[in-house]
């Protein structure tokens, strides 16, 4: 835009002889200048939801590389991770309280305690099938944030639509305002020559 609400409330007309009314051209000029206002604070506010939104694409792109990187072994999240190296200090803490259980059941012994059915295999079973399942939770996570990219996205999109309909209103208001200003001029100088 060439012109700005400040500069058509500064706008200034010299004084002539039979000229137009100043108190209705300043009415006008500020209602002009009022929906310039108004149509900029619309537009910087559409601009920031734009950026914003951007910011956040950029950042689930850049979470979304880093993940899709990872070798496929660890393609789990850092809180899954963090689950997984919880449980794998469990499953140790429990293989040693078996080992000092089979020990102490060392003795004599028929072979019917109750550890005796549990074997280090089936305690790695058990092991596999936790990972497994949170591979599965990080695959979700995966989703449902390229979903969120999706999404995004097409805010963005409407966004740049709504950003567009409001420059063509801007435009097309002030050249309404304009012609209405010029057909008046027009009227005004029309009737000054019809007069002399």
């Amino acid at each position: 835009m060439r012109l700005t609400y400040l500069d058509i409330l500064e706008q200034c007309f010299h004084d002539k002889f039979r000229g137009y009314n100043k108190q209705e051209v300043d009415t006008f000029l500020h209602l002009v200048a009022d929906d310039f206002k108004s149509m900029g604070e619309d537009l910087k506010d559409k601009d920031r939801q734009i950026d914003s939104k951007s910011q956040e694409i950029e950042e689930l792109i850049q979470k979304l590389d880093e993940f899709s990187q990872q070798e496929p072994e660890t393609k789990t999240s850092p809180e899954v991770e963090e689950e997984l190296r919880a449980l794998r200090k469990d499953l140790e803490k429990k293989n040693q309280l078996i080992q000092k259980l089979e020990k102490a059941n060392e003795g004599p012994s028929n072979g019917t305690g109750i550890f005796s059915q549990l074997t280090p295999e089936m305690l790695k079973e058990k092991a596999k099938k936790i990972i497994n399942t949170a591979k599965q939770h990080a695959e979700q996570h995966k989703a449902n944030a390229a979903k969120e990219l999706d999404s995004i996205q097409e805010d963005i999109q409407k966004l740049q639509q709504q950003k567009q309909q409001l420059m063509d209103n801007i435009r097309t208001t002030a050249v309404e305002h304009l012609n209405k200003f010029k057909a008046g001029t027009q009227n005004g100088n029309a009737g000054n020559s019809a007069q002399d």
